[in-house]
C-alpha cells in the first residue's frame, strides 16, 4: 500500500482495515512516542483498525527529535504550509479508508497541527492532547473534537485548551469536550477510556 503523501509514516495493523487512527507526535519526539497510546486505544476493540504514525518533516537543529515547524521562535509561515501538507496527506490516506472512519490524534505540537487541519477537512474524530492553536486557526471545525490538558502543564498552559474550547463552542455545532486532569505536559491514562467511548459514537 503506497500513497502520494508529504510525510513518512509507520503503519501497524490490518492493511485492509475499515477504521484508522492517525497519530501526530509532539515537538522533539518521533513517531514511536505515541506507539503505546495508539495500541492502548485499539486494544480489545471489536473494530478492525490500522494505526498510522506520521513523522514530522524536519529534524530539530541539534538533531534531537523532529518538528512539524520551527518553534523557538515559532515559524508560523512554515506552520501554515505544513498544515496544507498535512491536509494533502490526509486526503491521500482517505482514498483507502474513509476520513469519516478516521481518528486524528495529536500531542502538543502534533495536537496544534490536528486542530489546525480539522477546520479544513472532515474527519470522524479529532483528539488534541496538550495542544494549542495557531494564530490563523479557524474555530469553525468540521468534526467532533476532544481536548485534553493537564492543569499543571508548564510547557503549554491549560488556558490554551480552555480558550479553544470556548471558541469552538461558540462557532460550531460539532461535539467539543474538554477533559482537564491533575497532571503536567502529558497524556492522562484515563483519557483513553473517553476516546474509546467517543469512537463508539462517531466511528
Amino acid at each position: 500500500m503506497k500513497f502520494n503523501i508529504h510525510h513518512e509514516y509507520v503503519s501497524i495493523g490490518s492493511q485492509t482495515a475499515k477504521c484508522r487512527i492517525i497519530l501526530l507526535h509532539g515537538w522533539g519526539a518521533d513517531y514511536d512516542d505515541l506507539l503505546p497510546l495508539g495500541e492502548s486505544i485499539v486494544r480489545n476493540s471489536e473494530l478492525d483498525w490500522q494505526l498510522i504514525f506520521l513523522k514530522a518533516p524536519s529534524l530539530r537543529a541539534n538533531n534531537s527529535g523532529r518538528e512539524w515547524y520551527g518553534l523557538f521562535p515559532a515559524n508560523w509561515q512554515e506552520a501554515t504550509r505544513e498544515v496544507e501538507n498535512l491536509k494533502h496527506s490526509l486526503d491521500e490516506l482517505g482514498k483507502s479508508v474513509s476520513l469519516k472512519k478516521t481518528v486524528l490524534l495529536g500531542f502538543s505540537q502534533g495536537a496544534a497541527m490536528s486542530i489546525a487541519v480539522c477546520s479544513k477537512i472532515e474527519l470522524g474524530l479529532v483528539v488534541s492532547c496538550s495542544g494549542y492553536a495557531h494564530p490563523d486557526w479557524d474555530p469553525k471545525i468540521k468534526c467532533p473534537i476532544l481536548l485534553s490538558h493537564g492543569v499543571n502543564d508548564d510547557i503549554v498552559p491549560i488556558t490554551t485548551s480552555r480558550d479553544m474550547y470556548k471558541k469552538i463552542k461558540i462557532n460550531t455545532e460539532s461535539l467539543c469536550q474538554l477533559h482537564e486532569f491533575n497532571g503536567a505536559h502529558e497524556i492522562d491514562p484515563e483519557f483513553i477510556f473517553i476516546i474509546r467511548k467517543k469512537i463508539k459514537m462517531y466511528i
